[in-house]
């Protein structure tokens, strides 16, 4: 369920943007997301989602500018095959502990995808232990502010990734780009039993369904 976020005290990129240069619970097993033409060559990242002519068009509709609050199920692992299709992840296990990682369709389209990915709480959490995991020279982790993690990622056929923890159960806000263009079609999480695939608005704001 996606619903409108009252939740003005996380930070937000348009506050910091000079420092711009990421199942069933996890007993249940993985879940697997399946690469298609939609996540193809990222180079058309900067196409209409929808322009409204198709009436069978499927895709999302466009992104909000406000931030909305959305669920993630404690504990779900995604999997995804490095390579084959662009893919920003977003994973929460219980006790804090979150995992942002990223893919590329490098192995159709010869290139690289460059991500920035934010990820923040509010005033009353914290957001401590920042660690990149499968990261090269080029990519890099950091507290960018207080309550603030960032990952920059040059990703091409393999997986880089973030982990940091947070208080239990705290809302986290993710805000995404690609390339240096917000990307939130390329966003996704398990919430409330269901795979989402593409955020609803960058920032997005992620509430675990337990801490």
């Amino acid at each position: 369920m996606t619903f409108s976020a009252d939740f003005v005290k996380l930070r937000s990129l348009g506050l910091w943007s000079f420092l711009l240069v990421a199942a069933p619970l996890a007993s249940a097993g993985c879940i697997i997301v399946d690469e298609d033409d939609r996540h193809g060559d990222h180079a058309h990242h900067d196409d209409d989602w929808n322009d409204g002519d198709d009436e069978n068009d499927n895709d999302p509709p466009p992104p909000t500018d406000e931030p909305l609050l959305v669920a993630i199920d404690t504990g779900a692992v995604l999997n995804s095959e490095p390579g084959e299709g662009v893919g920003i992840f977003v994973e929460y296990a219980a006790g804090g502990t979150w995992r942002l990682w990223t893919t590329c369709d490098t192995n159709t389209s010869k290139v690289v995808c460059s991500f920035d990915l934010y990820a923040s709480v509010d005033t009353s959490s914290e957001l401590f232990d920042i660690v990149g995991t499968d990261l090269e020279k080029t990519d890099a982790t950091r507290l960018a502010d207080e309550g603030i993690a960032y990952l920059h990622a040059e990703t091409g056929s393999d997986v880089d990734a973030m982990t940091f923890t947070t208080t239990e159960g705290a809302i986290v806000r993710l805000e995404a780009y690609l390339d240096g263009a917000q990307e939130p079609r390329y966003v996704y999480w398990f919430g409330d039993g269901i795979l989402h695939e593409g955020a609803p608005s960058n920032p997005l704001d992620f509430e675990p369904t337990s801490p």
